[in-house]
């Protein structure tokens, strides 16, 4: 599954939280690891099982519990892609505070910039299905559990503005100490957000996963 980094006794670090002060310490920065992908995979394969008494070639239903299992795969793997990109502008933000020469440091401000942008290119180009949850026209997927039960999945937008990500622009070319560590310290929200998504999301699919075999299993 994604998020294979950073794992420390079933837990996802932020790489930032020992650069921020916070290295061995508990709180947000430490993340659950919900590894689903073998259920998810087993419920998705079996939702695409024609019944048994299905007429040959009768079109297959759509089931809304499978449907949204797919929706939540394909957001889990935007997501780990959104994160490689935020943990490679980390190092270049790290990598410029290291640097004393202006001149330098703008090189770096333009690369760490050009990865902030390839986010929300990056999301453009996701599968719709996860863009329901996390792009900048997300919405709550409610799933139909049959009679009046209904489950929700909650979105989490992960673009770049600050009703995402929240990710500023290096407007000063990281001339100054001071917005380089700005941007280190939103990248680190941006990096616990993230983690957070995964995280429920993986709660989400654990839930239709057990509901989907249960159905099956009655």
């Amino acid at each position: 599954m994604a998020f294979a980094v950073n794992k420390q006794n079933g837990t996802r670090k932020s790489p930032l939280a020992g650069w921020l002060g916070r290295k061995g310490q508990g709180g947000e920065t430490e993340i659950p690891e919900l590894d689903v992908a073998a259920g998810l995979n087993r419920a998705l394969n079996n939702a695409r099982r024609p019944a048994p008494d299905a007429a040959a070639g009768h079109a297959e239903q759509s089931n809304p519990v499978r449907d949204a299992l797919t929706a939540i795969e394909a957001a889990l793997y935007a997501i780990d892609r959104v994160r490689d990109i935020l943990e490679q502008a980390c190092e270049v933000a790290v990598s410029a505070r290291e640097v004393e020469d202006a001149g330098g440091r703008a090189l770096l401000a333009e690369s760490y910039d050009e990865l902030r942008l390839s986010i929300d290119e990056a999301l453009e180009k996701i599968d719709p299905r996860a863009g329901v949850l996390i792009g900048k026209n997300n919405r709550h997927l409610d799933v139909a559990l049959g009679g009046k039960a209904r489950y929700s999945v909650s979105p989490v937008r992960l673009d770049i503005s600050d009703k995402g990500l929240d990710l500023a622009p290096p407007r000063d070319a990281f001339a100054e100490i001071e917005e380089i560590d700005a941007a280190l310290a939103q990248l680190d929200k941006a990096l616990s957000r993230a983690d957070r998504a995964a995280a429920s999301y993986c709660r989400d699919a654990q839930y239709l996963i057990a509901r989907m075999r249960s159905e099956e299993d009655g």
